[in-house]
């Protein structure tokens, strides 16, 4: 009987591994982290006037151009870091609602607890020797920020100096307006499997899928010419602003996440337990399904029942090898759960992840000279930016829902996810639903 279960796991994770990695787009880029600098590179960097020729450059040869490469840089620098968050969703537990412990005296096992446990947190409670629990969940997010910064509004602005010349139209510039619509799909199988009644482990296999729409609304800020020679600088479509889009797409397997959860203390009230979780860089780091880094979180989880009411935390810290701009992390988890009636249970979650020494989208300005006309004075302007800087970043989010037990050890939840502040890359309200059932 056991193996026909280990059987239906392995079936369970050969299902959620076959969809192969697949990337498609409208420019020439080969993936989405290089998305938004491929893109800047053809429609702003090389930008053509209506006679064909470049419109800073004059002629389209200039992206490598000593003064623009640093603009260039910052354009994959927020892509990166974009992508390195987007893999780092919570996942939500693998371990099942129904929690059993062998009782000697019936000589049978027993339900050892009330409720359903949490959604976002591991308990100290086992699902008992010899048991097992599979299931999925499936959530959809959206990312309208990024360090209080509106994506969709062009809040990052990013501006383009002319190359360098030896003439005062030198002294114009190209502001780029990023707005970016990204979007996420994850489908999680997960399993389960009680080793013995104080060991349990499991497996978690997430497949992603990304949509990045791209849009660089591009204005020509003819400082030097726009008195003089009015027309020196103009976009191919005739004027001095100019809106051109893309979009790409991946989907694939994500970073595969081995778990291991080990009971020390249990009692009829409170246990205390040690978490480890390996996550693997299976997932495509450069099509932001995955992270490109092997990370291992060590985290201590304590947990307690009165009657119907449960509660749980669990602190930890999450190391990370390799990567781009990935960092470790800081995690903590606390919540409740209330038994409602014997099959339904509602429960609560706040989840911290603080990242260590990573990158943080701030505000910056520069003075930037030019002349209006060869024989001119030098005038100057404040011209405002973004910048990336080490930093770090602290990620709050609110979780709320419920799980509810139709029939026999079947398990479906929904759950709200709500982010609670503005640092990192901020996802909007999320919906989580999914079910999971024990043998």
């Amino acid at each position: 009987m056991l193996k026909v279960r280990l059987v239906s796991i392995a079936a369970c994770a050969v299902f959620a591994l076959s969809p192969a990695r697949a990337f498609a787009q409208t420019s020439s880029s080969s993936n989405l982290v290089d998305l938004m600098k491929d893109f800047f590179l053809q429609s702003v960097v090389l930008s053509t006037t209506p006679g064909g020729g470049g419109v800073i450059a004059h002629q389209p040869i200039f992206a490598t151009d000593p003064s623009v490469t640093p603009v260039t840089d910052l354009v994959q620098q927020i892509s990166s870091q974009i992508g390195s968050q987007v893999e780092t969703v919570p996942l939500g537990s693998s371990s099942g609602g129904f929690t059993y412990k062998y009782d000697s005296s019936l000589g049978t096992f027993k339900r050892s607890t009330d409720s359903f446990g949490p959604a976002f947190a591991e308990r100290a409670v086992t699902i008992g020797k010899g048991k097992i629990s599979v299931g999925m969940n499936y959530q959809h997010s959206t990312y309208p920020t990024l360090d209080g910064k509106n994506l969709g509004n062009g809040d990052v602005a990013i501006f383009l100096p002319h190359q360098k010349i030896g003439n005062f139209v030198e002294g114009d510039m190209i502001e780029a307006d990023l707005k970016m619509d990204l979007t996420s799909a994850t489908t999680v199988m997960f399993g389960n499997f009680g080793v013995t009644d104080k060991l349990d482990v499991g497996v978690v296999v997430p497949n992603q899928h990304v949509n990045m729409n791209l849009t660089y609304h591009a204005i020509i800020r003819d400082f030097a010419t726009h008195a003089v020679s009015p027309d020196t600088h103009r976009f191919s479509n005739g004027q001095k602003t100019q809106d051109t889009s893309t979009s790409g797409s991946a989907t694939g397997i994500g970073d595969i996440l081995l778990r291991g959860k080990y009971v020390f203390v249990s009692t009829e009230t409170s246990g205390f337990g040690l978490g480890l979780d390996l996550r693997l860089p299976s997932g495509d780091a450069d099509n932001m399904l995955g992270t490109g880094a092997t990370q291992t979180q060590v985290y201590l989880i304590a947990s307690g029942v009165r009657g119907k009411f449960g509660d749980h935390a669990n602190i930890g810290y999450t190391f990370s090898s390799g990567g781009t701009n990935v960092s470790d992390q800081f995690n903590y988890v606390g919540g409740a759960e209330y038994a409602v009636t014997p099959k339904l249970t509602i429960v609560g979650d706040l989840v911290g992840r603080t990242f260590i020494d990573s990158k943080k989208l701030t505000d910056t300005s520069f003075q930037h000279s030019f002349q209006q006309g060869p024989t001119a004075a030098v005038e100057t302007v404040t011209l405002d930016t973004v910048q990336l800087e080490s930093a770090n970043i602290n990620s709050v989010l609110g979780t709320a829902g419920f799980k509810f037990n139709p029939v026999g050890n079947l398990l479906v939840n929904a759950h709200l996810v709500v982010t609670l502040n503005d640092s990192g890359l901020h996802r909007g309200v999320t919906g989580v639903f999914g079910f999971d059932y024990s043998f």
